[in-house]
């Protein structure tokens, strides 16, 4: 059984038993996040900040690779680097805001460059933060749970968005 697996069932096992989840959106450290690029020392030290900070971290060397493992896992987050071989990140983003199975996946991008327009390309693509390299710690891990607390918050409106439109249904 993978990390994503037992993640999800200890969350069913917790919502089975009655016992609300966790509102402190502040608390997002049970968090997977999807690290992309195709530097081993640059994913090597994003793994160390994250996974010091309590996050679950698994990593992808390039765009191709990136979209499917988002597909197959559905971490709760990407950090999505620019330049890379197979497949860029600008067309990895769009591949994974543009899938209906990806499409809640925050993406930062991660640049070393600090040009505006890659900036705003990343952001019209979909991507819900941007960071440049070198990456500060702190501003990482803050773009991080930012993210994932407002994706988890989409998610909770949606799902009861989905029990008051059942009901309706159902009278």
């Amino acid at each position: 059984m993978d990390i994503f697996t037992l993640r999800d069932r200890m969350a069913r096992m917790i919502a089975h038993k009655g016992e609300p989840a966790p509102a402190d959106t502040a608390n997002v450290k049970d968090a997977a996040v999807l690290i992309v690029d195709d530097s081993r020392t640059i994913v090597r030290a994003l793994q160390l900040m994250l996974e010091r900070a309590g996050y679950l971290t698994f990593t992808a060397f390039d765009g191709a690779q990136a979209v499917a493992l988002a597909r197959k896992h559905k971490p709760d987050a990407i950090l999505m680097d620019i330049v890379m071989p197979v497949m860029n990140g600008f067309e990895a983003t769009r591949q994974l805001t543009n899938d209906s199975t990806t499409a809640a996946i925050p993406v930062i991008v991660v640049s070393g460059s600090e040009q505006p327009a890659d900036r705003a390309w990343g952001m019209r693509l979909g991507a819900k933060g941007f960071l440049a390299k070198p990456i500060n710690k702190d501003e990482l891990l803050l773009r991080v749970r930012s993210v994932i607390a407002v994706a988890r918050r989409a998610q909770d409106a949606e799902r009861q968005r989905a029990v008051l439109s059942a009901g309706t249904l159902s009278r």
